[in-house]
């Protein structure tokens, strides 16, 4: 490098003061000029035109500094004369306060303003004097630095005269959002004022226009000043903004404090109830558990699990029968007597007492566990994890005082059911039984015409059953049905012609399913899906078993069949039947007055405050859950809170346990106005006096309802002061039922019809008008 530096430093010793710019260098030399040998300085020129390169020098290091620096400012200086030429466009005013040199940069700077200085003379916004400069409706000039500069003479008369300002501003353009602002109102309202039809909010208007259109009374202000007031407009906007914003957010945090000294407070009310209910929660596992021992009889249907149970009932000489229907306690209850084992009777509906009877069948929820008891068989024990029944499984196997406890489950409840033995320190056998005649799935699907006598045909919905009823009877088939909203006297007369051979097909929902012994040699499903109250969904394995192994009684039959309409319903069959029911999870518990009595709130609020809670000690929860109870928070809903203090909480909770359903909720409100008021109960709505079709049908169905929940009620003490008329109402009743068994032995035409048209509908058709109706309908709307 030392021939390129000494080249550069000759460069320099011939150069004014021994100095050079950077660019000068570059220039003379390379971009790649050596540098490092050499003393830098940087000028600061008076004007802004000198580029960087040109500020930066440099000098060698024995040359003067004072001389090279004063050499470089002189070498960037503009030259006087450049200004000089100016003179005359700056005019002969000078700014107040401004002094003049003797130079033409001097003059110039005194008598002219940069575009920001006459902006703020004459009190306007950059964006309001750059187009007017731009427009050349103003003086101006570019200096030699390159900055715009206006002769002092052409910005003081605009000062002094604000009116020729606002002449030159008159073409200035404001846009509608301003305007809107300014006046408090939509963009589009400023533009009907302005006669424009302009809605778009960017929209630019013409500020004479504006000022002739929007001040009326000629009071316009200027441009200027009409820019300062929305300018303070919004600053005030903004200030209120802020003071709303920080009140709002005052309060919000006020708010969310509040709310979680409430949640707080919840929180430990909550808490405080909750451990309430765990102390009132009974009392499983006690000393007297040594006396007693629980035998669980484990078994698929058809394996004489019941018939073992019930011998040892007989044995006992004391005790309880408790099945999940009331069709299943009156077969046991003739069973007993027919035996000249003297049997009780006890329903929610009717109680016979036989002379020197100590056994009673009963349904579950009618079991009292203080009463004397030597054997309690309880059927159908599976159920114990029903959503909405399991309760009274749970009650009567956890809180049954007899030292023998007969349980009769399917396979599916036995880990439940062990498990919650031990949990309670019940000594527990367990007895297992095996079908007695065998069964099957059948090879092929089955059609209507062709299905054998001695068959359960299936379906699983009060429709479908009674159109296949018509549709069999049409075919010269005799048929029994079953449905659960058949009174159970005439589902008792339905299944004894089937077990008699004077019907040939039975057809059924799954209510067959429940302990009703029907001699079937087969069990045909018509349908393979059912509505669960939630969803439509396939059978599950624990449904196929339960209801298809009511195929081939023992002693009756050789085996049992179970067949589907279809080869889809065969498939499933075969999948379900060979497939082990998972086990039950856990069973269900429902509140006793007493722990409603610990919670506040009306009667449905106590309900819900209760299933919230779960109120279940920690041994338990993962045994027990709470029940569904809906149906009774609807109930207790229907109740005023005067109508509850007045009767009492432990009657006001045992009138919402009533039997009804959404159809009798109603007829049940009319009943507790009788029973609040100590008024006679109205009797039932009346039923047709002969069933000649499908409406007269549902009509005395719902009669029946209704008296079922008159009887229920005449049944407890509380409230059978208000049934004066429950003999006339269980005579009615029977009346009704016998009229539903006449009906049903006719053949009627129960097919479903089309809502529109009324023609008949398909067996499995699911909606409520035909197809062509349908069509009709949709070509219609389209």
């Amino acid at each position: 490098m030392i021939p390129e530096i000494t080249a550069v430093a000759d460069f320099l010793r011939e150069q004014p003061g021994g100095t050079a710019s950077l660019a000068t260098l570059q220039k003379q030399f390379s971009a790649s000029v050596p540098l490092d040998s050499l003393e830098s300085f940087l000028i600061r020129p008076k004007d802004d035109w000198v580029k960087l390169e040109d500020r930066t020098w440099y000098r060698l290091p024995e040359s003067n500094a004072r001389t090279a620096l004063t050499t470089a400012m002189s070498a960037t200086r503009i030259p006087d004369e450049w200004w000089e030429a100016l003179l005359d466009l700056a005019g002969t005013e000078r700014r107040r306060g401004a002094r003049e040199a003797s130079t033409a940069r001097s003059k110039i700077l005194a008598r002219t303003y940069l575009v920001e200085q006459a902006a703020a003379e004459l009190n306007l916004e950059l964006h309001q004097l750059e187009p007017l400069i731009s427009a050349g409706r103003i003086a101006s000039f570019m200096d030699p630095a390159g900055r715009i500069r206006i002769p002092v003479e052409a910005v003081e008369p605009l000062v002094q005269n604000p009116a020729r300002l606002e002449v030159l501003l008159g073409p200035e353009f404001v846009q509608l959002r301003d305007l809107a602002e300014y006046f408090n109102i939509a963009p589009y309202m400023v533009g009907q004022r302005l006669g424009s039809g302009m809605r778009k909010p960017n929209a630019k208007v013409a500020w004479t226009l504006a000022a002739r259109k929007l001040w009326t009374d000629g009071r316009a202000p200027t441009i200027s000043e009409f820019l300062k007031q929305l300018e303070k407009r919004r600053e005030t906007f903004a200030q209120e903004e802020q003071k709303r914003t920080s009140r709002l957010q005052r309060k919000s945090e006020s708010r969310e404090a509040r709310h979680r000294e409430n949640m707080e407070r919840e929180r430990a009310e909550r808490d405080g109830l909750r451990q309430q209910l765990l102390a009132a929660f009974p009392t499983w596992r006690h000393g007297g558990r040594e006396e007693q021992r629980l035998t669980l009889h484990i078994g698929p249907p058809n394996s004489g699990k019941t018939y073992q149970a019930l011998e040892a009932l007989k044995e006992a000489g004391i005790g309880w029968y408790l099945a999940p229907l009331r069709l299943l306690a009156f077969e046991i209850y003739d069973r007993l007597n027919a035996a000249g084992v003297p049997c009780n009777l006890l329903t929610g509906e009717e109680s016979i007492q036989r002379e020197g009877a100590m056994i009673t069948a009963a349904t579950v929820e009618m079991f009292n566990p203080n009463q004397k008891a030597r054997c309690v068989v309880i059927d159908e024990a599976h159920m114990i994890a029903d959503s909405s029944r399991g309760w009274a499984w749970t009650r009567a196997m956890m809180e049954a005082t007899a030292p023998e406890i007969r349980v009769i489950t399917s396979p599916a409840g036995r880990d439940l059911i062990e498990r919650m033995a031990r949990a309670a320190a019940l000594p527990l056998a367990v007895v297992e039984h095996q079908r007695l005649t065998p069964i099957r799935v059948a090879d092929r699907a089955w059609t209507l015409e062709a299905m054998p006598d001695r068959t359960i045909l299936v379906a699983f919905s009060r429709r479908t059953v009674l159109q296949l009823k018509t549709y069999l009877e049409r075919m010269k088939r005799t048929v029994s049905v079953v449905y659960g909203s058949l009174p159970p006297e005439v589902r008792r007369k339905q299944a004894d012609r089937f077990a008699n051979g004077e019907t040939e097909i039975c057809i059924a929902t799954d209510a067959v399913g429940m302990g009703l012994n029907l001699p079937a040699d087969a069990v045909c499903f018509y349908e393979v899906e059912k509505f669960d109250g939630k969803e439509m969904r396939a059978l599950n394995a624990a449904e196929v078993h339960q209801i298809g192994g009511r195929a081939g009684r023992f002693g009756l039959s050789s085996g049992g069949t179970i067949s589907a309409t279809d080869r889809f319903g065969i498939k499933l069959l075969e999948d379900r039947f060979n497939s082990t029911p998972p086990d039950l999870t856990f069973a269900r518990v429902a509140p006793e007055t007493e722990d409603l009595a610990l919670l506040p709130g009306t009667l449905a609020e106590k309900y819900t405050r209760w299933k919230d809670l779960s109120g279940i000690p920690a041994e338990w929860r993962e045994l027990v859950r709470p029940t569904d109870i809906e149906e009774r928070v609807a109930l207790a809903e229907m109740l005023k809170p005067w109508e509850v203090e007045r009767l009492g909480l432990e009657a006001a909770v045992r009138l919402v346990n009533a039997p009804t359903k959404e159809n009798t909720r109603m007829y049940w409100r009319a009943c507790a106005d009788g029973v609040v008021n100590n008024e006679p109960m109205p009797i039932p709505p009346p039923a047709p006096s002969q069933i000649n079709g499908s409406n007269d049908l549902e009509a005395t169905e719902h009669a029946i309802a209704c008296a079922d929940i008159y009887l229920w009620l005449s049944q407890r003490e509380e409230f059978n002061a208000a049934a004066l008329d429950a003999d006339e109402v269980r005579e009615q009743r029977y009346l009704w039922s016998m009229s539903i068994d006449a009906g049903l032995m006719k053949q009627l035409d129960t097919r479903a019809r089309c809502q529109q048209c009324g023609r008949p509908l398909a067996v499995n058709h699911r909606y409520k008008i035909c197809d062509s109706c349908y069509r009709r309908r949709a070509a219609n709307y389209w």
